[in-house]
């Protein structure tokens, strides 16, 4: 072969994979149920490969908690995949919400709590009479482990020892850019989501002796999600093939990420209306924040600062449950009424039903003819949503995206009693779109 030709249809393959202009960004993606690393081309704005792993849920020792051991394996094994074909610039990490890691001189001193496990309710009215107030925090009181706060008085109740020797709080994406790096950072979307600990008209983190914790623990400086902490640490970057001179980024709240994009390039006010377990209801460019405590309601901030009103219901969950349910209903439903109904306790997925309003009786839908019973429970869906967007101030255009934006009824009764335009949005890329927007803003 002479110099400067390729012998192989494969090697030609393999170099078009590595332009020269190019912005490969490898999303580690960590969900509650499944964890992702996507190879993101952030110019042409596609998937170039993706690696999908369950989350698992370890019950072995003190605590339900994230199996740390088996992430660190998959996401090495994808990246090592990901080297071998393709140059890769930067990593940025995006995971859900209500997570933290307790550490002790770089290791973590206790298991990474599951948020779903309701040990943290056993101290349920000693926690509500210490935690700070929603005006403070903006964070609504949440079952089980979704206030970070009520998380960290259990665990330093119940395992002194242990919660004696952390020195510090790492936020669920920055343990990554941690373990990435050896950099350690906090984040403000991640703060300020349910969490307790921030305090939204000061600027600054909670006391932690406002949770009963006496000894010496930090949170790391707050950083943008946009800035890079560092290179990928040496043996990372020999494990998985990639360059020492890999970019890291700060990382940031999965929610928050979705929301960037619109940010960036929507006219505000917006809002955004994402469907799926959750329905999430988010007002972008309000000066709407003087809102009192109330069910499903939240302040919290977006990956610039920005607060933001936000307000969710389980609304997919509650859909799945009332057209799987099997009991019959003694409520007459041959001339049923949708302003009959209402929805309550929305906000919890095991309380929530619909009744009657005049009897109070609980209502099921199983003894309807199926089209006509996902029909009306979409319609009370929608309604809950309309409820929630005027809860939170919102105005402007409604970019709809999951599940319920092919929901022909849903979808309907939104654009029935909207003033402003209802667009569809394909949020199949919305977390990946968002972070390449926010690292390549000018």
């Amino acid at each position: 072969m002479g110099s400067g030709t390729l012998s192989t249809e494969s090697e030609q393959k393999n170099l078009m994979k590595k332009p020269n202009i190019r912005n490969n960004i490898a999303v580690l993606d960590i969900g509650k149920t499944h964890a992702k690393v996507i190879l993101f081309d952030a110019y042409n704005l596609e998937e170039l490969e993706v690696f999908q792993t369950e989350n698992f849920i370890l019950t072995n020792s003190l605590y339900p908690h994230f199996d740390i051991d088996s992430l660190k394996n998959f996401i090495i094994s994808s990246l090592s995949s990901i080297a071998k074909k393709y140059l890769v610039d930067s990593i940025f990490t995006s995971t859900h919400g209500a997570c933290v890691a307790l550490m002790s001189k770089g290791e973590l001193a206790l298991p990474v709590i599951d948020y779903e496990f309701d040990g943290p309710d056993n101290l349920k009215s000693e926690y509500d009479r210490i935690r700070p107030s929603f005006n403070q925090t903006g964070s609504p009181r949440m079952s089980a482990g979704l206030n970070l706060g009520a998380q960290l008085y259990w665990q330093n109740k119940y395992f002194p020892k242990e919660f004696a020797k952390v020195d510090q709080i790492l936020f669920w994406p920055q343990f990554w850019t941690y373990w990435l790096t050896g950099i350690c950072a906090s984040e403000i979307s991640y703060a300020t989501c349910h969490s307790d600990l921030w305090d939204i008209r000061e600027k600054k983190f909670v006391e932690l002796k406002t949770f009963g914790i006496e000894s010496e623990i930090s949170f790391p400086a707050i950083k943008s999600a946009s800035n890079i902490l560092g290179n990928l640490r040496k043996e990372l970057a020999n494990k998985t093939g990639l360059s020492e001179n890999t970019s890291v980024y700060c990382g940031a709240h999965d929610s928050s990420l979705a929301l960037v994009s619109a940010y960036l390039k929507q006219e505000l006010p917006c809002s955004i209306l994402s469907t799926g377990t959750w329905v999430t209801l988010f007002s972008l460019g309000s000066n709407y924040i003087d809102i009192s405590e109330k069910p499903g309601l939240m302040l919290s901030c977006d990956c610039f600062g920005n607060l933001v009103p936000n307000f969710r219901f389980p609304g997919g969950k509650i859909y799945e449950r009332q057209i799987s349910k099997k009991n019959k209903s003694s409520f007459n439903h041959e001339n049923i009424n949708i302003s009959d109904i209402s929805l309550i306790d929305f906000e919890d997925i095991e309380k929530a039903r619909f009744v009657n309003k005049a009897s109070y009786e609980e209502i099921n839908f199983h003894d309807i003819e199926s089209n006509k019973a996902e029909a009306i429970i979409s319609e009370l869906l929608a309604n809950q949503t309309l409820i929630g967007l005027q809860a939170i101030g919102s105005k402007g255009p409604i970019i709809c995206s999951g599940p319920f934006a092919k929901n022909k009824t849903f979808l309907g009764t939104i654009e029935k009693k909207w003033d402003y335009p209802v667009i569809v949005e394909d949020n199949h890329l919305g977390i990946c779109r968002g972070i390449a927007d926010l690292v390549t803003k000018k």
